[in-house]
């Protein structure tokens, strides 16, 4: 359980809007979302990539970003999603700003009955959703390192 937690903190979905057109996207947040989450706990890290904030993909290039979240793969993957709700929020972003977010609420069903309700935060940029890297990650790749968890070791050395 302490590594779905985990998982669920590092989807931290939320989509940047640094720069670019942020009008609001005629898709809808809910079904984008969801779409995030589902790549990620299916480990499609590539897929999910592509729907990543630009400036975000500055910091974790795809091979690295990939290669990273791969070292530590979902191992259950939730049986059923469903939006709750879609509220407007402020959240923070990895380079300390600030900007207009939708909230989506989504309820993820697991075997045995246990439910788990995670709040994905995505934010018009360039005139579509895209989600952003959760703070932690966000320093860690800037930092030129590979996320990891406790249970984790660090990454082989390149040098």
């Amino acid at each position: 359980m302490k590594r779905l937690v985990l998982l669920l903190a590092a989807i931290g979905l939320a989509v940047a809007g640094c720069g670019g057109s942020n009008a609001q996207p005629k898709d809808d947040p809910g079904a984008f979302a969801v779409k995030v989450v589902d790549q990620i706990v299916h480990n499609r890290y590539s897929a999910a990539w592509n729907d990543l904030h630009p400036a975000d993909q500055k910091v974790a290039p795809s091979a690295e970003y990939v290669q990273c979240e791969t070292r530590s793969p979902v191992l259950s993957a939730p049986t059923t999603t469903k939006v709750l709700s879609v509220s407007s929020e402020s959240v923070g972003i990895g380079n300390g700003s600030f900007v207009d977010s939708k909230a989506v609420h989504v309820r993820l069903g697991f075997a045995g009955g246990f439910h788990l309700v995670h709040t994905v935060h995505v934010v018009a940029a360039n005139g579509k959703w895209t989600w952003i890297l959760p703070p932690g990650r966000f320093r860690d790749y800037k930092a030129d390192k590979c996320p990891i968890d406790a249970g984790s070791t660090e990454p082989p050395s390149t040098s």
